[in-house]
């Protein structure tokens, strides 16, 4: 992705290196051009083209009114500026007076003065993060070091040894040294043109020691005849691929360290970015998006969802996300109200049945007194009830109090009521019907309506599981949206939230209430099953609709 913001950058690091003076490297606030010959602002797009953008204008912005939004000149083309402050005076924009009051005319382009019936600026005030994340550019760095000839020297490198000095007469003579087998030839181009060559056989080239004398008594000649005062220049060129800094003018800039890791720049320094910063980068969020989704930035298959407090991530369970978040937007859902306390819940038809496409969150103890100290919200906290309802026991689930202490011929202590079970469901609803399989069995009905090998995948909502990624993700195909709301221990605990999802039935057992049979979904299955649990233990309540 070609980034014209980076690319300024590394002109004016160049130009720092070089000692070049670009008064358009630094960035102070202001959008006027400054002596350049260009105006502050123009009309559209197609009046800035008129004016040149080369290198002597580069860095200098003109807000463009039809866009509303400042250009920047690269020193080749025109781009959209990351810095979209308003000029602080423009043609459009009403001055004062000396005492005060607004003078309405409006300066043209020509310079010359009209009225205008009110005073505006068109332009609208917006942040100047870019929406793009900032991709690292390479940035090349030249150092470079100045010694004498003589210093120059390499003991193992011959070619090296080259170098110009003084002879007795003070005129320039270069000395130029080869080797020839264990031969050292010492060729001399004297100030006239005229070139002596000389072999050294004393030395032995190809020994150690011989090398070692001779590069000694060659850096000696070189001395001795000020050698040195001729410098030898070498430089280092050090490519570096990093982001531009992190200063005041990119606080909240997300930018791209390597090709797998984000940072984010806070107070001076780049931090690593949370993958919901990266992710929701240059996405807005307002109080009039509110109840939006949006894809990742960055990994384009994770899901956002936009609430008053911002986005919060869809791919694991979260209990800021709203219960809204987790229906299937594909679904037309009916609706229901709940006449004990006025709750409306949505509905979906599955087949034959109609079931409630949330879980239930009544908790009215007094009306109903098989509730009292056998329902609670996650971590016992009433907001998380508004998102995943309540959790029940099955003495609850089934209004045990109603169904077996009033006299009414129902001995719960002697096995599974058989009859349909109203519990603690709306009325013209039922707690669903447990019967081990068949055709008097709700939820077994529901399993072959969903489509048996892959009915929990199925039923489970699209967004919430854990293990995000695998092929246990729920479809919610149906719009049943079975979210994890986890479960409550005997023993006051909470746990799974994200991970399981259990679903009261009528089952209970001839064990003084030891056991139930709730259904379940779990992260790590594309099915749905029963299983025989505690009866104390707390799960969620899906109602079915009774049939005309």
């Amino acid at each position: 992705m070609k980034n014209t913001f980076s690319r300024k950058f590394t002109v004016c690091a160049l130009a720092g290196v070089l000692g070049v003076a670009f008064t358009a490297c630094g960035d102070d606030g202001s959008s006027s051009p400054k002596g350049t010959g260009l105006p502050a602002e123009v009309g559209d797009m197609a009046e800035l083209e008129t004016y040149e953008c080369s290198m002597d204008v580069i860095g200098e912005k003109v807000y463009v009114t039809e866009l509303e939004e400042n250009y920047e000149c690269d020193g080749e083309k025109w781009f959209k500026s990351y810095d979209q402050t308003k000029p602080s005076s423009t043609k459009s924009s009403a001055s004062k007076d000396t005492d005060g009051s607004s003078d309405s005319r409006a300066t043209d382009k020509d310079g010359s003065s009209s009225d205008a019936t009110t005073s505006s600026s068109s332009a609208k005030s917006s942040s100047s993060r870019p929406t793009e994340i900032l991709e690292p550019e390479i940035t090349v760095n030249e150092t470079c070091t100045e010694v004498g000839a003589c210093d120059a020297m390499v003991k193992t490198d011959v070619s090296t040894w080259h170098f110009v000095r003084k002879d007795s007469f003070g005129d320039d003579a270069e000395y130029t040294y080869t080797v020839d087998g264990k031969d050292l030839i010492v060729t001399i181009k004297s100030a006239d043109g005229s070139t002596d060559s000389k072999t050294y056989s004393m030395y032995n080239m190809e020994s150690e020691a011989g090398v070692e004398m001779a590069f000694n008594a060659a850096k000696s000649t070189c001395k001795n005849g000020g050698g040195n005062d001729n410098k030898i220049k070498s430089c280092v060129k050090d490519t570096v691929k990093a982001l531009p800094e992190c200063n005041a003018s990119r606080e909240g800039f997300i930018g791209k360290k390597d090709s797998s890791s984000y940072v984010v720049c806070k107070n001076g320094s780049w931090e690593k970015a949370k993958e919901i910063d990266m992710d929701t980068y240059g996405k807005t969020c307002t109080n009039a998006e509110v109840g939006t989704r949006t894809n990742g930035v960055v990994t384009e298959t994770n899901k956002y969802y936009c609430t008053a407090n911002g986005w919060v991530s869809l791919m694991s369970w979260n209990w800021d996300v709203p219960k809204e978040a987790h229906f299937n937007p594909n679904i037309t859902y009916g609706s229901m109200t709940d006449e004990r306390d006025g709750k409306v819940y949505r509905t979906v038809q599955i087949g034959d049945q109609i079931w409630m496409a949330e879980n239930l969150n009544y908790a009215d103890s007094v009306k109903t007194p098989s509730l009292l100290e056998r329902s609670w919200c996650y971590d016992n906290k009433t907001e998380n009830c508004d998102v995943a309802g309540r959790l029940y026991t099955w003495a609850a689930a089934i209004d045990y109090v109603a169904l077996c202490d009033n006299g009414n011929g129902v001995n719960c202590d002697d096995g599974v009521p058989t009859k349909k079970v109203r519990g603690i469901c709306p009325s013209g609803w039922h707690l669903p019907r447990y019967a081990g399989v068949g055709d008097d069995d709700e939820f077994y009905i529901l399993y072959i309506a969903a489509g048996e090998k892959t009915a929990g995948k199925a039923l489970k909502s699209q967004m919430g599981w854990e293990y995000r990624g695998n092929k246990y993700i729920g479809t919610d195909t149906f719009g049943f949206s079975g979210i994890p709301a986890g479960y409550r221990t005997s023993s006051g605990e909470f746990s799974s939230a994200g991970g399981l999802a259990y679903f009261h039935t009528t089952a209970g057992s001839t064990d003084g209430l030891s056991f139930t049979h709730p259904e379940y979904l779990s992260y790590g299955s594309d099915g749905m099953g029963k299983e025989r649990l505690f009866t104390d233990v707390a799960y969620s309540v899906r109602c079915i609709k009774d049939s005309e």
